[in-house]
């Protein structure tokens, strides 16, 4: 009869579907795994956007493993001059960099939904990160400040996670791909 539902939020129900509580609440949202102990039914790990949580009382409280290095990329790229500096937009945590390759030194660079980077192949501190909807931050100070940059693609219908790249002979010229592409 205990059934749990896993989505934006996760709900148990104790009587075979017929009610709904919430639990995971003091974790982050957008589930997308559980495991249940089969051994004690009460201990519950929840994996979701922002990592993965654990639960000794089904849920209606938890932690979150803080030492566990995890993130959902939606979209990853190398510095062209340093093949160990990774930029990578998350699903919900921002665009992260790692500037050694590490495993352990990510460091948010941009906010939102982080999609696609781009770095400069002529100069690292020129970096482009994207948010929601095609919403494009332009660095010239290597992630430290942004300017937001945008054309007459903004009242275009943009995906979610919007494609943009940079031409591989002229790095000054952009591609955005919408219903259409821009230049």
């Amino acid at each position: 009869d205990i059934v749990y539902v896993l989505g934006v939020h996760m709900f148990r129900s104790e009587n075979a579907g017929a009610s709904w509580s919430r639990v995971f609440s003091d974790s982050h949202v957008d589930f997308h795994a559980l495991w249940i102990n089969p051994a004690n039914p009460s201990h519950l790990i929840s994996g979701h956007d922002g990592g993965v949580n654990i639960s000794i009382n089904r849920g209606e409280s938890s932690s979150r493993f803080i030492n566990l290095p995890v993130s959902q990329f939606y979209a990853i790229t190398a510095d062209p001059s340093n093949p160990r500096s990774l930029y990578g937009g998350t699903q919900d945590n921002s665009t992260l960099r790692t500037i050694q390759g590490d495993v352990d030194d990510w460091d948010v660079i941009y906010y939102g939904d982080g999609f696609y980077c781009l770095v400069d192949p002529r100069d690292s501190d020129i970096i482009y990160a994207e948010y929601q909807y095609g919403n494009i931050g332009k660095s010239y100070d290597g992630g430290r400040s942004w300017v937001v940059i945008s054309g007459d693609y903004d009242n275009d219908r943009t995906n979610w996670n919007t494609p943009f790249a940079m031409d591989p002979f002229n790095p000054e010229v952009l591609y955005l791909g919408t219903y259409r592409v821009w230049k």
